[in-house]
């Protein structure tokens, strides 16, 4: 199966955050846009992993959970890799909350290493994907005329999710919840 690890935004602010990006998905280009409620912030891609590699990384996760405290997140401004010139990803960054989303990620990294895990590759970088562009456009002036999103949650859980693949986009199956220490 292909997994991850994420925090997902409650639904309200999935929906604040996908009214919001009407803008950017009025153009003619084609790009794959995250589906309302797939969008979160990937904690660290698994990729196609057993039942057996599934449940390392559960451990690996509880344990991570049992160390950090809720926290808010506030996203910020949208921006892409490699950059808005040449997106291959489109994704809105974090205004506030990057600070702890890095250290639940560095911790679940180096749980997960401990277990057998390859180091991550690229390192974490906070962000909320969007959508991924299949041609290359400039996406500046588009970024630069979107509105600034108000939109904040709290952390309160990390989640192992399995990633079908399917027509019209991935569907996502909880396969299983941390609660951060004190949730």
């Amino acid at each position: 199966m292909r997994a991850f690890l994420a925090v997902f935004p409650p639904p309200e602010v999935q929906q604040a955050v996908h009214r919001q990006l009407a803008a950017l998905r009025g153009g003619r280009e084609p790009i794959a846009w995250v589906r309302r409620e797939n969008l979160h912030l990937t904690l660290r891609f698994l990729g196609e992993v057993d039942e057996g590699t599934c449940a390392a990384a559960a451990a690996a996760a509880r344990e991570t959970a049992a160390r950090h405290g809720a926290f808010e997140v506030v996203l910020g401004a949208p921006g892409a890799f490699p950059d808005a010139r040449h997106a291959r990803v489109l994704w809105l960054g974090l205004a506030g909350g990057a600070l702890e989303s890095r250290a639940i990620a560095a911790s679940l990294e180096e749980a997960l290493v401990a277990r057998g895990f390859a180091p991550a590759e690229p390192p974490f970088t906070p962000h909320l994907t969007v959508g991924r562009p299949r041609a290359r456009v400039d996406w500046t002036p588009r970024f630069a005329a979107l509105p600034p999103l108000q939109a904040a949650f709290r952390v309160h859980e990390l989640v192992l999710v399995e990633s079908v693949l399917a027509p019209g986009g991935s569907r996502y199956a909880v396969r299983e919840r941390f609660p951060l220490r004190g949730a």
